[in-house]
């Protein structure tokens, strides 16, 4: 249901600044044949960022490229500041997908040995893997997740080689069959002392097991995840082509339903004229304008003081426009709103036809790190089907033409070849010297400790992530210093995230920053003041009432969070101004959205899940439909007619079983097309989705069982393509 209607996914479900001032590198770049009837082969590293534009003293350099580096889809630093990438080294090597699922990627380790910040030593850290998805070096092991399990292991390297000696399963859960573009990617390290996914939050027991948190609206995002100095997560959606999402609150905290993008947000710069794909609609005219964005993914928040005018930014890879997205955030009345920071244009952008921008990290070195695939198809096999595959449905052939037409378009370009290449771009100021690389795992507590006060977000991330995973409270004395005394909000709001990982926090710390005049540090003050809040403390309640009234819309939010997590009624002070505080307004709304769902039928709830994690990023969690620039990705389904008396099971079972295509009303909706859902999903899960839709915002009082979808399974089994709205209007005529 994930895709009524939808663009398509695609890999890697991928104060304004003035006018944009962009390199002029492209013009040198050796120019490509853009001829349809000609073919163009890969560039080299160096002709390749020539090929790249990036902002005006700004330059970009290859830290790593094949074949020290092959098929790169995530990576992340460790705390002395060597590179842990995910090699996914059998996709879609050829355009039938041949040996896809075969257990041949790699985790490889990349070390800089001289200090150039160039990568020149490499291990395999782990080989002979199926398709590694995310890593998370935590010091004394490397938290891994693959494809096609929600499992999480623990790598450790005992002997220092660079190569991994023994693994523990430190999670385990079922397999996932999905698209391996659709399964969970992004792990990191948050500043709750939480690991944070995709799908899950975890925290780190004392036997080194995760134990699993959730978040309350399903999962957060999609390829990528990124988090800023305050410890709030920043998602996409690929399927649903969103470059920035769910950015209001702190990780663990509800998903509001706020307009959350700029006029003209959703417009995407391209600059390649190489059309080879057709989900984000392209005007043939200049077959190069990507209308609409295809794929969303390997986002990063900037916190690095080697480019203080981007601080608090994120960047949004988009691998089949060949560019990455900057996205600045404007907080007005507690509500955050992302803008293209280079309106009309994008920050990296490339007309190289082989750019795959699919990953970015915020480095140790204060620069911006790109993970480019530098690959010819950019789509897995279910989207990327060819005339001779006999495995491809009729109803593909016939409804999605254009996806033939693209796999005709890169053959004879010569794309489906250009596989196994990788590059590692590093993005450094003119005129500026990155900084010195880390050594945090040769560092005693005292020396990680100071590090809090750094700069560089990565630093103080990584710092606060080794002192509380060491379990020394016997450095509280020193934290509290910092906690109480110091004139940087960000070392006291790391050293109190600390002390809280460390169960050495006093209540008169907490105390003392609740008052403070930083309203981010009262913010994380009442966030930590939760637990001592659900035991009825009277100092820390009375404390919190004297917040209710508070002039900052993100502290007064977190109070009206912290009595919500508690079940407690909310301060009437808080809700008596909700008019004037959009924040307040959206939490209130969210709440009764929620009482609404507490109501819900036992497979209603079922459906609810599967609805989340499926359908939200096209129809939307309020079931209006997600709009992308002037167009809904999907209908809203709130609205929709076959929904009503209790609704129309066997048109509804129809769109569920078979899909549907092509306008409704007279209105075209992303690509036109849902996809069929009969082999992915049983009949108690289909009947399930309709009562969660139906209960939800259509009044239904008597749920659909599994027979009547069963019924209809069997009437259509000989069906082969996707419903149109005719031919459902004239089903129910002729009843």
């Amino acid at each position: 249901m994930n895709r009524f209607f939808a663009l398509l996914p695609f890999l890697l479900q991928l104060a304004s600044l003035s006018a944009p001032l962009i390199a002029a590198q492209a013009a040198d770049a050796p120019k490509q044949g853009w001829n349809p009837d000609t073919t163009f082969p890969p560039l080299s590293p160096a002709d390749a960022i020539k090929a790249i534009e990036v902002p005006k003293g700004y330059h970009l350099e290859c830290v790593a490229s094949e074949p020290m580096v092959e098929e790169p889809v995530s990576f992340a630093f460790d705390p002395n500041g060597a590179l842990y990438v995910c090699e996914w080294r059998s996709y879609m090597q050829d355009e039938f997908a041949t040996d896809q699922m075969k257990p041949v990627s790699r985790v490889v380790k990349l070390v800089d040995t001289d200090g150039d910040g160039i990568m020149d030593k490499r291990t395999v850290f782990i080989d002979n893997a199926l398709l590694p998805r995310t890593v998370l070096p935590m010091g004394d092991r490397v938290i891994v997740s693959f494809t096609g399990d929600s499992s999480y292991w623990a790598y450790f390297d005992d002997n220092k080689d660079g190569v991994s000696d023994r693994k523990e399963l430190i999670f385990k859960t079922g397999t996932d069959k999905g698209n391996i573009e659709h399964q969970r990617t992004g792990i990191l390290w948050n500043l709750d002392n939480i690991i944070a996914t995709n799908d899950a939050r975890f925290r780190l027991r004392d036997d080194g097991q995760l134990e699993v948190i959730g978040y309350p609206d399903g999962r957060f995002s999609q390829w990528g995840l990124a988090r800023d100095d305050d410890g709030i997560l920043y998602g996409t959606r690929a399927g649903g082509a969103n470059p920035a999402q769910g950015f209001q609150l702190p990780a663990g905290y509800p998903v509001l339903r706020v307009r959350e993008h700029g006029d003209d947000y959703g417009r995407p710069y391209s600059i390649c004229k190489v059309w080879d794909d057709s989900s984000g609609g392209y005007n043939f005219d200049k077959q190069h304008i990507l209308l609409n964005f295809s794929s969303c993914c390997g986002q990063a928040v900037l916190r690095s003081p080697l480019m203080p005018e981007f601080h608090g930014y994120m960047t949004t890879c988009e691998p089949v426009g060949r560019f990455i997205r900057l996205s600045r955030f404007q907080r007005t009345n507690g509500i955050a709103v992302a803008h293209n920071t280079y309106p009309q244009s994008e920050f990296i952008r490339s007309t190289d036809a082989y750019f795959r921008p699919v990953w970015t990290e915020s480095g140790p070195d204060g620069c911006l790190y790109i993970a480019d695939m530098y690959r010819g198809i950019i789509q897995e096999k279910e989207w990327f089907p060819t005339e001779i595959d006999p495995s491809i449905n009729d109803w593909r052939k016939s409804a999605l033409p254009a996806w033939v037409e693209r796999y005709q378009r890169v053959k004879k370009w010569g794309m489906t070849k250009v596989v196994r290449h990788g590059r590692i771009y590093r993005l450094v100021p003119d005129g500026k010297k990155p900084g010195p690389q880390p050594r945090m795992l040769d560092e005693t507590p005292a020396q990680l400790t100071a590090h809090l006060a750094h700069p560089n977000g990565w630093w103080r991330d990584t710092a606060q992530m080794l002192l509380v995973n060491k379990r020394d409270s016997s450095i509280a004395p020193a934290l509290i210093t910092i906690a109480s005394d110091h004139s940087d909000a960000n070392a006291r709001i790391h050293a109190l995230w600390t002390l809280d990982g460390l169960k050495s926090l006093p209540k008169d710390v907490l105390l003392v920053n609740l008052k403070h005049t930083h309203p981010r540090i009262r913010r994380v003050a009442v966030q930590i003041s939760e637990s001592l809040l659900a035991k009825n403390d009277p100092d820390i309640t009375a404390a919190l009432a004297t917040l209710t009234t508070d002039p900052d819309p993100q502290v007064l939010a977190q109070v009206y969070l912290a009595h919500r997590s508690i079940k407690a009624a909310i301060p009437e002070a808080i809700t008596a101004h909700a008019s004037a505080q959009p924040l307040i307004a959206a939490l209130l709304d969210k709440d009764t959205a929620t009482a609404a769902l507490a109501q819900l039928s036992a497979t209603a709830k079922q459906g609810q899940q599967i609805y989340q994690n499926l359908c939200t990023a096209c129809h939307g969690a309020d079931g209006q439909g997600v709009k992308q620039g002037d167009k809904l990705l999907a209908p809203a389904i709130a609205k929709s007619p076959w929904f009503k008396n209790n609704g129309d099971i066997p048109t509804l079972a129809r769109i569920l079983l078979h899909g549907q295509t092509g306008p409704i009303e007279g209105i075209s909706y992303g690509e036109g097309l849902m996809l069929p859902l009969a082999q992915v999903y049983n009949d108690d899960q289909l009947a399930s989705v309709l009562n969660y839709i139906g209960e939800r915002w259509h009044q239904w009082k008597q749920p659909v069982l599994s027979p009547a979808i069963q019924t209809v399974r069997q009437e259509t089994a000989n069906r082969k393509t996707p419903w149109t709205a005719d031919e459902l209007r004239e089903r129910v005529k002729k009843q």
